[in-house]
Order: C-alpha cells, then sequence, then structure tokens
C-alpha cells in the first residue's frame, strides 16, 4: 500500500509539473505567432522593409561574377 500512495504522489507532482509546461509551451507558441504576425505586418510597410531586409535592396540588380567571361 505505500508504494501506492508513492505511485500516486509521483503522478500528481508529473500532471502538476506537466500542466505548467504545457502553460508555458502554449504561451511561447501565442508570443511567437504574434512576433511573426508582426514582422510580417512591418515588412508590408516600405520604409521598413529597406531597413528590415537587406535582400530587397539587391532585388533586380544582376550578379557581378569575378572572373566571368
Amino acid at each position: 500500500m505505500h508504494s501506492k500512495k508513492k505511485a500516486d504522489a509521483y503522478t500528481e507532482l508529473f500532471l502538476t509539473f506537466s500542466d505548467r509546461v504545457e502553460l508555458w509551451i502554449k504561451r511561447g507558441i501565442i508570443v511567437l505567432v504574434a512576433l511573426l504576425l508582426l514582422s510580417q505586418a512591418a515588412l508590408s510597410v516600405p520604409a521598413l522593409r529597406h531597413v528590415l531586409a537587406s535582400a530587397d535592396r539587391h532585388e533586380g540588380v544582376p550578379i557581378q561574377r569575378i572572373g566571368a567571361h
């Protein structure tokens, strides 16, 4: 009977721990999705896109290859 109490206590501790971890994972996912949406919204503003995305400046410019004939 003593091992049954230990198993029940361990199960209760595990459930408490996993509930807390699950809450933090959910919060993290929500924060990451919010950051993704904000960054995509920022990239839709031309003035901010110029600052945030360096590849946008090179779009349409041919690459100059060194040593190409």
